[in-house]
């Protein structure tokens, strides 16, 4: 799977969480308490290093610029660091004191800014001693490690003893701005803006160990790739598994296509014509390659899709699902954030995408442009991405309406109509998933976003589209009437257990619907609080 894979800089090396796998923690891993005044000691602890200079040991480790870097003698005073592996990202590794490092972040691809995703190897530690790392180089003014998200670590020593998992790790984190200033092309254009510092401080258990720090899960290229070839083994003769190549990206990557349905009862006429004619749920992940939870979110989409479940079952003979997993896999190779090769978020191309440049997002929408030709178009286009200061699961849908409300164009309820049911999918999983957020949905279109592949696919003819996001640091469940487990044989079972039978229901077609009562009347019933991705 691995010698597939085509990387800007040739890896030499694959890493041990892909070459070992791992498994879900067996136990719950709560969000870490806030401790007071732990960021003003880390700014005062900065600040000494200007006013006592000669305590400084300001030693490069480590410099991807430098081939020649590191040279690190190997006395135990200094950790050795490495990211020169698929999916990494570490640019410099920098020795403040004896236990503390300053670590500075590639930038995208043919870019120079987007610093965020981190995942890097570290070795030569001693055990029990505490060691600080700062990443000086972040650009976000906040994050959920201000509230109690952790960093991931994966030790190379417990998988050898039968426990390869990533764990939460971390103490004393913070993230807060710092004196470093940004260019003002790193900035847009703007002067003065500032890089902030995500600190935290951690130990290790193990002598002679190698130790593995994420922003989050990660989950590369290859690792899909096995995925989907494993999926192989879900088949069985009553579902229909079809893995195509949709294109090659800008480096060299296949970028797969999958259709799952059931297979047909028979080969009689009605029954084909069925098969043929099941509408489509079109469903992508990972244009931003950062937000590898997107990646883990569809691999469970895909595993429960060709499970053995009565609902997997119905959903299969009920509709097809055509799903780009990796809408994005250089970035997701290289270590981006959120660019591909071409230095540009795919996701603010799909107005108007280029073959050479942005083939992925080209090949897809010719794709969605095609279905609707032959009026097939998707009946739902669910994109899935990740959220890194939002907590829960909550989706982006297209509503003109609320649109125009915002905008503040004079305008009545009676002179906008169009169909709710861009509300049902979201009414639904809130309804029976605790984790997902009602409250923290949008259904605006910023002009920021008209060239998203929500609003991109709505223009095409798709009937609902909607971004899911879902959270890097773990939701704050809510607990709810209807959250029960449900074994339901088929999905009309499901819909009126979660509508009711008395619920009074808006419907502009057959395959459409919203509660009345979820549309809001008028511009104070809609919350646009909700932060900007």
């Amino acid at each position: 799977m691995v010698k597939g894979t085509h990387s800007v800089p040739q890896y030499a090396e694959v890493a041990y969480p892909d070459y070992f796998g791992h498994v879900p923690p067996t136990f719950r891993e709560p969000l870490q308490e806030r401790v007071y005044g732990v960021q003003r000691s880390k700014i005062f602890q900065d600040i000494e290093r200007l006013i006592h200079p000669n305590d400084i040991v300001d030693k490069v480790v480590y410099d991807l610029d430098i081939p020649s870097c590191p040279v690190v003698e190997d006395d135990g005073d200094s950790l050795k660091f490495n990211s020169q592996f698929e999916s990494g990202n570490l640019r410099k590794a920098v020795q403040v004191r004896k236990y503390e490092y300053d670590l500075v972040l590639n930038s995208d691809i043919n870019s120079n800014h987007y610093h965020q995703w981190f995942y890097f190897e570290v070795s030569g530690m001693r055990v029990g001693a505490t060691y600080r790392f700062n990443i000086i180089n972040s650009e976000k003014s906040n994050s959920q490690f201000n509230y109690g998200m952790q960093v991931l670590m994966y030790s190379v020593q417990e998988a050898i003893s039968g426990k390869p998992r990533w764990v939460r790790t971390g103490t004393d984190i913070c993230y807060y701005k710092n004196h470093f200033a940004r260019s003002s092309i790193a900035a847009g254009g703007q002067k003065g803006k500032s890089y902030y510092t995500m600190t935290f401080s951690t130990s290790f258990s193990h002598k002679d160990d190698v130790c593995y720090f994420a922003y989050h899960y990660p989950y590369t290229y290859s690792t899909l790739k096995m995925h989907l070839s494993k999926l192989e083994a879900y088949r069985t003769p009553h579902i229909y598994l079809r893995q195509d190549v949709l294109c090659e990206t800008l480096g060299g990557n296949s970028c797969p296509l999958l259709t799952i349905t059931a297979m047909p009862e028979s080969n009689s006429n009605d029954h084909i014509c069925q098969f043929r004619n099941r509408p489509l749920i079109f469903l992508s992940a990972r244009v931003h390659p950062g937000e590898t939870n997107a990646s883990w979110v569809m691999k469970g989409t895909l595993e429960f899709l060709m499970g053995s479940s009565p609902l997997a079952g119905s959903l299969r003979e009920s509709y097809i699902f055509k799903i780009v997993p990796m809408l994005n896999p250089d970035g997701v190779v290289n270590g981006n954030h959120r660019c591909s090769l071409s230095g540009e978020d795919l996701n603010r191309q799909w107005q108007n995408p280029n073959l050479e440049l942005h083939p992925t997002i080209y090949h897809t929408k010719s794709l969605l442009q095609y279905l609707a030709h032959i009026q097939r178009a998707p009946l739902v286009y669910c994109d899935y991405h990740g959220h890194s200061r939002k907590k829960n699961v909550f989706m982006y849908g297209c509503s003109v309406k609320e649109t125009v409300w915002q905008s503040n164009i004079s305008a009545t309820s009676s002179d906008l109509q169009e169909d709710l049911g861009y509300r049902a999918l979201p009414k639904i999983l809130s309804q029976i998933a605790p984790a997902f957020s009602m409250g923290s949905c949008s259904f605006v279109v910023e002009r920021s976003k008209e060239s998203t592949a929500r609003v991109v696919g709505l223009q095409i003819g798709t009937r609902e589209l909607e971004e899911m996001g879902a959270q890097f640091c773990v939701a704050l469940l809510r607990l709810k009437r209807l959250t029960g487990l449900r074994n339901h044989q088929h999905l009309l079972d499901l819909e009126s257990d979660i509508i009711g039978p008395h619920t009074k229901v808006v419907s502009s077609s057959s395959t459409t619907y919203v509660m009345e009562e979820d549309e809001p009347s008028f511009l104070e019933a809609i919350d646009y609080s909700a932060e900007r991705r």
